[in-house]
């Protein structure tokens, strides 16, 4: 049998009114009496009736995390690292967190006001517009860089900086032709990582050409193995490569090792992210690492804070990101 308000204010001594004010974080309940009823929630593992609060305060009690492309999203670990992150996040609330995959469930879930905010993995130019996500009226968070010009918050890693810090740790390993795999256009996640690939090879005096920029049409190791074999097989003369995620990193090194080629000794491969696996992947991948779980928590804390109420001023939030160096990079043969 559930435990009820009245139950709570029984054994506290209170009436349902002061539990209620505890519940809602409202003034009128001294210190040491809201601690007691706190105690007395705990020990009758008190949990409130959400469905009851919403009808009151006229909220639905319900986070929702809007996954474009789900099905490989939840295979991908970077977006599986940060969504434990929010899960975690929100466990810290009284909110149930409500997850939809396709773009009918997504818009019948936001459209109907059936969740007070929203968690949104960064869709892609094509996938949900500004203007459709402005109209909705719901206070949103994103995961991932969005599209410039956004204004809902955004927490996302620091791509750009990542992908100067694998171009430059290969340099320092004696590389000078360093070549890129990169993920679709369409994602700002991808834009950054160009952009910073082609401004370290600025500043490192390295000549910048297309000819060693692969771009692959979505972030899956497994569809890359083929399209990026032919790629290297195609630009021999490239003894290092930095990946715009670990995902695509793993795919190179199988496709590296379909024709032949070892890593690191005639290629050198660095992934972005240092998600759970790449440690653990023989060669242990070379890779920058940002705080997945980290950005997951964050992106959960400032909904709250929107949903409470709060003025957002940060709306750019930068995860730092940090060379790691393991096993996938070593210095060029001919060095």
């Amino acid at each position: 049998m559930s435990v009820s308000i009245k139950d709570v204010a029984l054994k506290a001594g209170v009436s349902t009114a002061s539990v209620s004010r505890v519940l809602t974080n409202k003034p009128g309940v001294g210190a040491k009496t809201a601690e007691r009823i706190r105690k007395v929630m705990e020990e009758l593992d008190y949990r409130p009736n959400l469905g009851a609060r919403g009808l009151v305060k006229q909220n639905t009690g319900n986070i929702a995390v809007v996954v474009p492309r789900g099905s490989f999203i939840l295979n991908n670990p970077f977006f599986s690292t940060v969504l434990e992150g929010i899960a975690k996040g929100i466990d810290q609330t009284d909110y149930n967190m409500m997850m939809s995959f396709t773009s009918s469930q997504q818009k019948r879930l936001l459209e109907t006001q059936a969740v007070d905010g929203v968690i949104l993995f960064a869709p892609r130019n094509e996938e949900l517009s500004l203007e459709w996500l402005e109209s909705i009226r719901l206070p949103i968070v994103v995961v991932g860089s969005y599209l410039e010009g956004s204004p809902f918050p955004c927490v996302r890693p620091d791509d750009e900086d990542g992908i100067k810090q694998a171009v430059d740790a290969l340099y320092q390993l004696g590389h000078r032709n360093i070549g890129i795999v990169n993920g679709p256009m369409s994602s700002m996640h991808s834009v950054r990582c160009l952009n910073g690939y082609k401004k370290k090879m600025d500043e490192l005096g390295l000549p910048f050409s297309s000819e060693n920029v692969f771009e692959i049409d979505e972030f899956d190791a497994l569809k890359a193995t083929t399209e990026v074999a032919t790629f290297l097989k195609k630009h021999s003369n490239i003894t290092g490569v930095v990946c715009s995620s670990d995902y695509l990193a793993i795919g190179v090194i199988k496709a590296a090792n379909m024709l032949g080629l070892s890593v690191p000794k005639d290629l050198s491969v660095v992934g972005a992210d240092d998600v759970p696996i790449s440690d653990f992947i023989t060669p242990a991948l070379s890779t920058v690492h940002v705080d997945l779980l980290g950005i997951g928590q964050r992106a959960t804390s400032i909904l709250m804070n929107m949903l409470e109420g709060k003025q957002i001023r940060k709306k750019d939030v930068v995860f730092k990101m940090e060379y790691i160096n393991r096993s996938t990079t070593d210095s060029p043969k001919h060095n």
